[in-house]
């Protein structure tokens, strides 16, 4: 009976212990692993399954293909926004208009449209903030003056800021930004223009 009990308590005791086992006191900080260290799969990330429930995912990755309007200052320079999540042009500006339409876009680092550039440095990119500093450098080699842009998505809507003291307030964008459905006499396409 003596061996029995003592053959059960070594049971239990190499049952209950577990060297493999490793807890994490951190938060997971990388979207693209667990807190365990697991790799996230990349199928999981490309459907927004991860990011629908711990906000740790970027603002262009989670606002991927949005569109906002300014609609109460309509007649602004570019009174439409569109984000892209892409390796090239995330940001695109449209002007939709009667007579004319532009749109352009713009590229992290380096860009050059007709001999003028500007370098963006992406600064903040937050499930719902998202800052990036524009160093406008003119036809010249040294930067004649750097703003700073803010988009923070607050209650659904699209506050921009910068540091020039600009401010506006764009609204999700149902519009269709195709250009066969837009009715206007002309298009003009800058660099980097993400028409649907």
């Amino acid at each position: 009976m003596k061996k029995i009990f003592v053959a059960s308590l070594c049971l239990i005791h190499f049952t209950c212990y577990k060297t493999d086992v490793i807890q994490h006191g951190t938060a997971n900080l990388d979207p693209r692993q667990w807190a365990s260290g697991g790799q996230i799969n990349s199928l999981s990330q490309q459907y927004n399954v991860f990011c629908g429930g711990v906000k740790t995912c970027k603002f262009l990755y989670k606002y991927d293909d949005s569109m906002w309007a300014d609609t109460d200052n309509y007649y602004s320079e570019f009174s439409d926004i569109k984000f892209k999540n892409a390796a090239t042009y995330f940001i695109s500006f449209f002007k939709i208009d009667n007579d004319v339409s532009y749109c352009k876009g713009w590229q992290k680092g380096e860009n050059i449209y007709n001999g003028i550039k500007w370098d963006i440095t992406i600064k903040k990119d937050e499930w719902d903030v998202f800052w990036f500093d524009f160093d406008y450098y003119g036809t010249g080699q040294e930067i004649e003056y750097t703003i700073t842009y803010k988009y923070e998505v607050i209650d659904g809507l699209l506050h921009f800021s910068n540091s020039e003291d600009q401010s506006f307030i764009f609204h999700p964008s149902k519009k269709n930004y195709s250009k066969e459905l837009i009715d206007t006499n002309q298009i003009i396409e800058q660099e980097g223009c993400l028409f649907l």
